[in-house]
């Protein structure tokens, strides 16, 4: 690996669109203070861009993290694909390594980091797990209760397809719920995650029937803005321990720094206030 001491290190993002990302505010601010001279750009391109990126001037990076829309189409650039990203069908790092690009997905880990943070007593054998929706988000999530061998998880979605389709990639291993029978069932969780964008600035705002929950029942959402979602408001006036996505966003960021630069920045109150500031 390079020398993290140049003046040229150079990261960035790839997606469409970039205009919400905190990703650059993010790795200044670790840039900063670990003392080292580097850049993070945004690379907010169509599908000709994502090809010019990479056919012209990927060796310039000595990371890039990947989003929507992106995350599966950069399987077909990269040289190496990491178990975790086989698993969830979806890269966001890249790593350019003498002149190979491996592709990694810090999300399930990030997830899984940002959750024991939050709650370290966790569980797993007896827990019974709430997932909502089916997305590449959702798939992180699974994935990364299963290498904890979580008791039981559920998942939801209000697309049966999209739900089936994830019941085969993880051969059986979850079991999928009619989304009518939620409020009917939600008394059996003791964890419940909200892997969809609903709620993302207020809009598409959902909520659950929270009347006949377990006691310490956790909710968490992985909307970050608004850092309260509808969701997490009226869990928490139900007593309910509550959590927003940011854990999540500063912990796989926090991955890609490992793969990239063998440095994982501490996960602080500091960094965290300052990206909550920032939103």
């Amino acid at each position: 690996m390079n020398s993290i001491n140049e003046n040229n290190l150079k990261l960035g993002i790839i997606g469409y669109p970039l205009s919400h990302t905190l990703s650059p505010q993010i790795h200044e601010y670790w840039f900063k203070l670990h003392r080292i001279s580097g850049t993070y750009e945004i690379l907010e391109v169509d599908d000709v861009g994502l090809d010019r990126i990479f056919c012209d001037n990927i060796h310039q990076y000595r990371g890039l993290n990947v989003t929507i829309p992106y995350k599966v189409r950069v399987f077909d650039y990269v040289d190496e694909v990491s178990d975790s990203a086989r698993v969830v069908g979806a890269i966001n790092c890249i790593t350019v390594e003498d002149k190979k690009l491996i592709g990694s997905n810090t999300d399930a880990d990030g997830f899984m980091n940002g959750l024991l943070a939050f709650n370290g007593d966790l569980d797993f054998t007896n827990m019974n797990v709430l997932v909502i929706g089916a997305g590449g988000a959702a798939r992180a999530v699974i994935h990364s209760f299963l290498m904890k061998s979580t008791g039981q998880i559920t998942v939801i979605n209000r697309s049966s397809d999209r739900l089936a389709s994830l019941e085969k990639v993880f051969n059986n291993q979850i079991h999928c719920m009619d989304w009518k029978k939620l409020n009917d069932s939600i008394s059996q969780f003791n964890l419940i995650i909200n892997c969809t964008s609903q709620g993302m600035k207020g809009e598409n705002d959902f909520s659950l029937d929270f009347t006949s929950i377990q006691k310490g029942l956790s909710v968490i959402d992985l909307v970050y803005n608004p850092l309260e979602t509808k969701l997490l408001i009226d869990a928490k006036r139900h007593g309910c321990k509550i959590l927003n996505g940011i854990p999540m966003l500063l912990s796989q960021a926090a991955l890609s720094w490992k793969l990239w630069l063998d440095i994982k920045p501490d996960i602080t109150d500091d960094i965290i206030r300052f990206v909550e500031d920032k939103i």
